[in-house]
């Protein structure tokens, strides 16, 4: 039986914050393929509550600026106001995606938005306050 590997690095959610944090764009290359990295990769490992957290700690940094394209994309996407249920219909299979609305498309992914003829419905996706769903 195959072990389950442990990550390689473990780091606290404060710890990750603070790392987000010193990554905020405009930033160097590295620093700037992270922060692409907490969009569309770390957005999934988070709980609800540590995006919600996550969500309101970046905003309070003077250097997040929404004008910013990458800025706005993390606005977008952590933003639990802006998480949608979309339904589409392609081919005959009906199928619901977790979506976030950003420059009035529907993303599922990076570089990956809902053409709107396939779109069925569209349903806000409920969150409470403290980012519990």
């Amino acid at each position: 039986m195959k072990k389950k590997q442990q990550p390689r690095f473990d780091i606290d959610f404060f710890e990750f914050s603070f790392l987000v944090e010193a990554c905020i764009p405009p930033r160097p290359i590295a620093r700037a393929m992270f922060w692409d990295d907490v969009v569309w990769k770390y957005y999934d490992v988070l709980t609800e509550n540590e995006r919600f957290r996550l969500f309101n700690w970046i905003q309070l940094n003077h250097s997040f600026k929404r004008e910013q394209e990458d800025c706005l994309l993390f606005y977008n996407r952590f933003n639990p106001d802006n998480q949608y249920f979309v339904e589409t219909k392609f081919e005959g299979v009906i199928q619901t995606h977790d979506c976030f609305l950003h420059e009035d498309r529907y993303y599922t992914k990076k570089n990956t938005f809902i053409a709107p003829e396939f779109i069925v419905s569209i349903n806000k996706q409920e969150v409470s306050r403290d980012g519990r769903a």
